[in-house]
């Protein structure tokens, strides 16, 4: 089946999500051999990180964490579809957490955050704003930079309708989609993604464990051992029903990004399997003044691919946003 007659087959699974709130049922093929885990297996050094229970939009409890240099400039991670803070695990751990205050918190019906299984919990853009915004005024940030990878643009762009980016210092868009619902959104999304979001989708047992392990092997190019079983574990936490919800929602951000004022980075990886690299370049031409950076041989979970460059990249970022302030 050629390409185009693939997207055609599967779009439909994003685009009625908005109008029809039903799994689909299309039994897909298994994909690869599940990855070795022979290489790299040993154990992550784990952050050293505080958590606490917060309440969120509408009372919702969210886990929140917290680490890194107290004295440093806030960046708020925002993780991605299925994800988790662990999303986020070497930048908890390594020269970033020595140079900034490092604030994550596990979005609503993920990890150890509440999970109420009723759409409208997640259908609704002002929630995921008002928790990003719980998030800030709970950690008393001054300015923070937001960090949001995959789903984390959507959630970013929720919090910038509702409350502006006056209180933000800066924008990072890491391999990010602003867009749903549409067939325009659904173009911004690679086949291979179309072809398994059924089954992430489904309530049907193996389905869902069949497609949710296919999705977590497109996040790197190779995501193995601990950080794979990491992935798959987190991604396994969420409910079919959050799942589903969160797409449930038409979303056209343009008008929100076109009025940033804000520094904005956009950075994506050349081999993503998941989120096309056109949608890096539409953040990027729609946001003011945005600078894109594009990375040659990594995958969607950039800040597991290539966690030394997007660090590097991130502090430079961050700490230019930070002059600027003064």
């Amino acid at each position: 089946m050629n390409s185009r007659r693939l997207r055609d087959r599967y779009r439909h699974l994003l685009i009625a999500l908005p109008l029809a709130f039903a799994c689909s049922d299309v039994d897909l093929a298994a994909a690869d051999d599940e990855p070795s885990l022979s290489a790299s297996t040993d154990e992550l050094p784990l952050p050293n990180l505080t958590s606490e229970k917060i309440d969120g939009g509408a009372g919702l409890g969210l886990t929140v964490y917290e680490g890194g240099n107290k004295s440093g400039p806030p960046v708020v991670f925002i993780h991605g579809f299925t994800g988790s803070y662990l999303s986020w695990e070497p930048q908890l751990s390594g020269s970033l957490a020595a140079q900034f205050r490092v604030v994550v918190y596990d979005l609503r019906g993920h990890g150890a955050s509440d999970k109420p299984l009723d759409p409208a919990n997640y259908t609704e853009g002002s929630l995921w704003a008002d928790d990003l915004a719980a998030v800030i005024r709970a950690k008393h940030l001054d300015r923070p930079v937001l960090v949001g990878w995959s789903y984390g643009g959507y959630v970013i762009s929720d919090y910038l309708r509702k409350y502006g980016d006056g209180a933000i210092g800066g924008l990072v868009f890491v391999a990010a989609v602003t867009k749903n619902g549409t067939a325009e959104a659904a173009g911004f999304l690679t086949d291979d993604a179309l072809a398994v979001f059924g089954d992430v989708f489904s309530a049907d047992v193996q389905k869902s464990i069949d497609g949710t392990r296919a999705l977590t092997r497109m996040f790197a190019s190779p995501l193995r051992g601990t950080l794979w079983e990491r992935a798959y574990g987190s991604a396994m936490m969420v409910p079919p029903a959050v799942r589903a919800a969160m797409f449930n929602r038409v979303l056209d951000n343009d008008d929100v990004l076109a009025r940033i004022r804000v520094p904005t980075l956009v950075i994506h990886g050349a081999d993503d399997r998941v989120v096309r690299v056109s949608a890096a370049n539409h953040i990027a031409a729609t946001v003011p003044g945005a600078k894109l950076l594009v990375y040659d041989h990594v995958g969607h979970a950039v800040q597991l691919d290539a966690p030394q460059r997007f660090e590097r990249d991130l502090a430079a970022f961050v700490r230019a946003t930070r002059r600027n302030q003064r």
